[in-house]
C-alpha cells in the first residue's frame, strides 16, 4: 500500500483523475457484462421451456404398427411448435446457467430409470415451474402419468455432452429393452416395442396402439438436424 501511495502521490491530480474514471468504467463495464450474461441465459432457459411446453402437434396412430424399425444412431434435442411457427433449437450443445444451485429432488414426483444405460433421472409434475429440458427430463403435454391405464406418458430430453444431456445414451436402446417409471413411490415397466425417427417440421407422429399403456421419449437425432428419434415402450 505504500509503495502505490508513493507511486500515486507523483502522479499529477489531473491524470489522477483520469485514472479514477478510467477505474470507475472498467468496474461498471464487468458489472454490466454479468448482467447482460444472466440475462441472455434466463433468456435461453425461457426459450427452452416454451420449446417444449408448447411441444409439436402430437399425432397418434390409432392401428396397431405393421412393423418395428430401428434406427441404430446416438440422439439429441426435439422440434417444437409456438402457435403455429417452428422454433429450432440449433444443433449446438445446449448450456447450462450459472444459477443458484436448486434441489430438484424435492420436487421429483417420480423417476424414469434405464438399467442398459444406467440411466436414472427425476421428473417434476407437468405445471412444475422446473419441469423443462434446461434443468430436467421434461415430461411433455399431453401426458396421461403412468397410472393412467391405456395412457401416453411422454417425456424428451437433451443429448450431446452437457450436464442436462439426460438422453445422451438413448441411442444404445434395442427392442425389448426395459425402461422403469418410478410415480408416487409405484414402479411401471415398460419394454421398447418401436424406434423410429420422424421429420422435424414442427410436428411429432407419436405410433403407438391406443389399447396399450405406453411411454414415450423424444429427442433429436445425433448428426441429423432433420430428423428426431422417437422411443415407444408399452407396460408390462
Amino acid at each position: 500500500m505504500l509503495g502505490y501511495y508513493i507511486e500515486m502521490k507523483n502522479i499529477p491530480y489531473n491524470k489522477k483523475i483520469v485514472i479514477g474514471v478510467l477505474a470507475v468504467f472498467a468496474g461498471l463495464s464487468l458489472l454490466l457484462s454479468n448482467y447482460y450474461n444472466e440475462k441472455k441465459f434466463e433468456v435461453f432457459d425461457e426459450m427452452n421451456e416454451l420449446y417444449y411446453n408448447e411441444l409439436v402437434h402430437l399425432d397418434e396412430d390409432v392401428e396397431e404398427l405393421e412393423s418395428d424399425v430401428i434406427i441404430d444412431e446416438p440422439v439429441v434435442e426435439v422440434t417444437t411448435t409456438k402457435r403455429g411457427n417452428v422454433v429450432d433449437i440449433p444443433q449446438t450443445e445446449p448450456r447450462t446457467t450459472k444459477k443458484r444451485a436448486v434441489d430438484y429432488n424435492k420436487y421429483y414426483v417420480g423417476y424414469v430409470s434405464i438399467p442398459k444405460i444406467n440411466l436414472r433421472k427425476g421428473f417434476t409434475e407437468i405445471n412444475n415451474r422446473y419441469n423443462t429440458v434446461s434443468r430436467n427430463v421434461q415430461v411433455i403435454k399431453p401426458s396421461t402419468y403412468p397410472d393412467a391405464n391405456k395412457g401416453n406418458f411422454i417425456l424428451a430430453a437433451h443429448s450431446g455432452t452437457s450436464s442436462v444431456s439426460f438422453f445422451k445414451d438413448l441411442y444404445k436402446l434395442k427392442l425389448n429393452d426395459e425402461v422403469i417409471i418410478t410415480y408416487k413411490d409405484k414402479e411401471y415397466k415398460y419394454i421398447i416395442k418401436n424406434i423410429y425417427t420422424d421429420t422435424k417440421d414442427g410436428n411429432v407422429t407419436i405410433k403407438r396402439n391406443k389399447d396399450k399403456t405406453t411411454l414415450t421419449l423424444i429427442t433429436c437425432t445425433k448428426n441429423d438436424n432433420k430428423t428426431q428419434t422417437i422411443y415407444i415402450a408399452e407396460r408390462i
